[in-house]
């Protein structure tokens, strides 16, 4: 069986539904709500041990209830724990993500004290897989230094000049729309073409020896084959909520990658993900079968 390791930012999900935002100076109550492993590394873990990859998860968790509740989560999923390690002094991150039904949009609260590194990672096995989020740079570094020869994909999502260097080392970065226009430099005008193409060859300037991806919300992902760059549609649904699309994009295109499937099949598979997965609220409770996956993608492609 095919072994991962997801190694980052692990936070306990806390999803809302309202009809409409709160007021400024108003007080609500909500009697409904859905909670669940969230976080890079925790989503994308829970995602690839359903469709079958033997998953380790590397990071840091609270001495408290939230933390127990997603200890609880990984070990009825039979995801491998060892590499957890505990925080006595802080709590376990909290993701507030409140979707607006009328408007669709999410407003996302992240609470949480500052990110602690992992004291170690001496892993007893060698992974096919790494993902890393770059919120532990350093363990991030050591992991894809350790295991050169496994798959890497590296969610550079955050802007920091740690997360740049780890550009540098992963086999594929998938790079929000900030992180890229960011460290190309300029903005992507969707009206014109070519500051896409400025946008990916800047990047491609500055990563020579790893494959980019850009992900662009509703517009899909941009990616090159055979020196062509192209951009995979999203795909068409009722959205409800869009919190963990991005994961959940991360974790398709990994798991297709290390399957055998070129990055054209992985952008295009992490599109088709992403779009089921927004028609249901939270982002765990909302991964598709590999099955309706597969369907999707051999009826399109």
């Amino acid at each position: 069986m095919l072994k991962s390791i997801c190694l980052g930012r692990l936070t306990y999900d806390i999803n809302l539904e309202v009809e409409k935002m709160p007021v400024e100076g108003s007080k609500s109550e909500f009697f409904e709500k859905k909670g669940n492993v969230g976080g890079q590394a925790g989503i994308v873990a829970c995602c690839l041990v359903k469709w079958g990859v033997n998953t380790t998860v590397a990071g840091i968790l609270g001495n408290d209830v939230n933390g127990s509740r997603i200890r609880k989560t990984f070990d009825k999923l039979h995801i491998d724990t060892r590499y957890i390690e505990p925080s006595y002094d802080n709590d376990t991150p909290m993701t507030i993500s409140i979707v607006n039904k009328s408007t669709k949009k999410n407003t996302i609260y992240n609470i949480s004290d500052k990110y602690i590194g992992l004291k170690k990672c001496d892993f007893d096995f060698t992974p096919d897989l790494i993902f890393v989020d770059g919120y532990d740079a350093v363990q991030a570094k050591n992991l894809l230094d350790r295991f050169p020869k496994a798959l890497s994909v590296l969610d550079a999502s955050l802007i920091t000049s740690s997360v740049i260097e780890l550009c540098k080392k992963a086999k594929y970065a998938v790079c929000s729309k900030e992180f890229a226009e960011n460290v190309a430099g300029t903005r992507i005008d969707f009206q014109v073409p070519s500051t896409l193409v400025t946008v990916y060859q800047r990047l491609k300037k500055k990563f020579l020896n790893t494959e980019i991806v850009i992900t662009l919300g509703e517009k899909g992902a941009l990616y090159c084959i055979n020196n062509q760059i192209k951009i995979s549609p999203s795909l068409k649904v009722n959205v409800v909520d869009t919190h963990g699309c991005g994961e959940l994009f991360r974790a398709a295109l990994a798991y297709t990658l290390l399957n055998g499937g070129d990055i054209e099949k992985a952008v295009k598979m992490g599109c088709i993900t992403a779009g089921l997965a927004a028609t249901q609220l939270g982002a765990v409770d909302s991964i598709p079968t590999l099955e309706d996956i597969k369907k999707i993608y051999e009826q399109n492609y």
